[in-house]
């Protein structure tokens, strides 16, 4: 597992002397002013290399998981530069790039220009609640879901019910703790102590198989457990959308 958040401060834009007006103004800590930046973001210290190769791989497992073809419509909650929707774009009839990150979307709008079935949301507080219902065949998320709390979790399952066609499937991966995991866990602890809200924000979260698989349900999800993948506490969960979407 990478580590995929470490304390980049927020860009100079953002208004440090203003109070925060709710949890959502927290999002500041996903903009990035550099190439440098974007990649901690991104990844950490994981090599650019690397990093990008594993792109590509996951892109297959998302196919996989999700049973893309053609005619599917998706979306992608935190599309980050855009490397994912681009090497789905050629195998799906849609795609919609969603981020709380501005500077991301602007990332992912360069990396997939030319590709007329890629769209883009800007997610403000409101966690996809402006998506129309019942839009997509399926939509995933990775190495997001890593950084929120369980409500959060919560808000976002609700509205990812909503928007998904019936039958519709969603992937995800999340943290277990786990021989990939346990060290990122006592490194996080050790840092809370001076963390500042922003900075908490990109912190890791773990987050175990029972409780995300009761949140989803809770939500209205239904997850699909035979595809759970769990790489020594780095898992990645399938929910489904059964029955009509909610209002």
């Amino acid at each position: 597992m990478n580590d995929a958040k470490q304390a980049t401060p927020p860009p100079q834009d953002a208004p440090r002397g203003c109070p925060l007006r709710s949890t959502g103004d927290l999002n500041y800590v996903w903009e990035w002013n550099t190439p440098e930046e974007m990649q901690m973001q991104l990844a950490g210290y994981q090599p650019r290399e690397e990093y990008l190769q594993d792109r590509v791989d996951k892109v297959a497992l998302v196919v996989e998981q999700l049973g893309l073809g053609p005619e599917s419509e998706i979306f992608e909650i935190g599309s980050g530069e855009g490397i994912m929707a681009a090497g789905l774009a050629d195998r799906v009839r849609a795609v919609l790039c969603a981020d709380v990150s501005r500077s991301f979307l602007d990332k992912a709008r360069a990396t997939c220009e030319g590709r007329e079935n890629v769209s883009y949301h800007h997610i403000e507080n409101d966690f996809l609640e402006k998506l129309p219902t019942a839009a997509f065949d399926a939509g995933f998320s990775l190495n997001v879901f890593i950084h929120l709390n369980v409500f959060e979790v919560f808000l976002y399952f609700r509205q990812i019910r909503r928007i998904l066609r019936p039958g519709g499937l969603f992937c995800f991966n999340f943290l277990d703790l786990g021989d990939n995991t346990r060290g990122f866990f006592h490194t996080y602890a050790e840092r809370y102590r001076d963390a500042n809200p922003v900075e908490f924000k990109g912190f890791l979260n773990w987050h175990g198989v029972e409780l995300m698989t009761g949140i989803a349900a809770e939500a209205g999800l239904t997850p699909v457990t035979d595809k759970m993948i769990n790489h020594d506490g780095v898992v990645f969960l399938t929910l489904r959308s059964d029955g009509e979407p909610a209002a």
